[in-house]
């Protein structure tokens, strides 16, 4: 996307009052979706995607007019606001659940999504170019295709064609196995050895073939054997030493519960380990910002490339973590030891968990 962005300087469309409104206004449709999506099947989708279409629908098609950056602008709001109400909904629902509250605190759950997410903003930009511009590792498989399609959408003709055939194929497979019923979305196989049935089943989405193709083969092998290792091994393990006492769709549940917690300790290894990886990355980051250094990035002219000023970005992630210890206060009765520790937690994993 790079090649596309026009020198410095040179005037561009981006941070407009256009691309701002339709961001917000994709935003809240995106968010709206993801809420009910999310309390109803407990899974939501990315709005990134999804916003950039739609804007390049907007702007390109009906308005006749707007930039990739406009675009950029656009899909970043949507995205930014369906991720809060995808946090929110993952997590405060736990504390009506757990008895810690008997409704919902509108005030508290507003404070956590607007703090949560000023801070993950600030934090993402010393992080930005050690992590997105100069790692190699990490591919970001949604950002690549989130990329594509602004690409496809600015310089039309065949990429825009391909995305949206793209998507029309998508589409009819999806009306046609789910909605319809002409098609079937799995491909499932039982074998039978002695007493022991075995199911085997694959998902047919072209969404995963998209996924797996961005991926890479390395990524994909890993998703692969963690279902192998999960299914294949984990699942027989613990049906045959725990004795659940149940049948059929009931022990399938049951097992698959428990098999979650692997997924879980993976994930959490995952993060940590990603972390390790690119320690090099945010210790650059972490000294740039408080060393206040940003003499190529933060030059006087105008740059695609231009980040916050350290002195700035400090100011308001100091300012957004008083807001937290004063939310800490009132959650707490105005507990200070139990605040001020909840608040260097809260920061420090915001941090590493951006």
């Amino acid at each position: 996307m790079q090649d596309l962005l026009q020198p410095a300087n040179s005037p561009r469309a981006e941070l407009t009052l256009l691309s701002v409104s339709l961001g917000i206004m994709v935003g809240l449709v995106m968010s709206i979706a993801n809420v009910y999506l999310g309390l109803f099947a407990g899974m939501t989708v990315s709005a990134s995607i999804p916003a950039a279409v739609i804007s390049m629908g907007i702007l390109k098609g009906v308005l006749r007019r707007g930039t990739i950056h406009e675009n950029n602008i656009v899909q970043t709001i949507a995205s930014a606001g369906e991720s809060l109400a995808a946090g929110i909904i993952f997590t405060m629902p736990a504390l009506v659940i757990a008895g810690i509250w008997s409704d919902f605190d509108y005030v508290t759950t507003t404070l956590v999504s607007l703090t949560g997410g000023m801070l993950g903003v600030l934090f993402m930009i010393p992080l930005r170019k050690p992590m997105i511009v100069e790692n190699a590792e990490l591919v970001y498989p949604e950002g690549v295709a989130c990329a594509k399609v602004l690409e496809a959408g600015e310089e039309g003709g065949s990429g825009m064609r391909l995305v949206f055939g793209a998507l029309g194929l998508g589409t009819l497979f999806k009306l046609a196995a789910d909605a319809v019923g002409f098609l079937s979305g799995s491909l499932k196989l039982t074998l039978v050895a002695g007493s022991s049935r075995f199911w085997l089943g694959l998902t047919a989405s072209p969404a995963l073939i998209g996924v797996g193709w961005i991926v890479g083969f390395n990524i994909a092998a890993l998703v692969f054997v963690g279902g192998a290792v999960s299914w294949l091994l984990a699942a027989p393990w613990l049906s045959a030493t725990f004795d659940y006492a149940l049948e059929g769709d009931a022990l399938f549940a049951a097992v698959k519960a428990d098999v979650k917690f692997l997924g879980v300790g993976a994930m959490v290894v995952g993060g940590l380990w990603s972390i390790i990886q690119i320690r090099d990355g945010i210790k650059r980051g972490v000294r740039e910002t408080f060393g206040g250094y940003r003499a190529s990035m933060n030059a006087a002219e105008r740059t695609p490339s231009r980040d916050m000023d350290s002195r700035w970005l400090l100011l308001l992630v100091l300012a957004t973590v008083m807001v937290v210890l004063s939310l800490y206060l009132r959650v707490t009765g105005g507990q200070w030891g139990a605040s001020v520790l909840a608040t260097v937690m809260m920061t420090v994993c915001s941090f590493f968990f951006v």
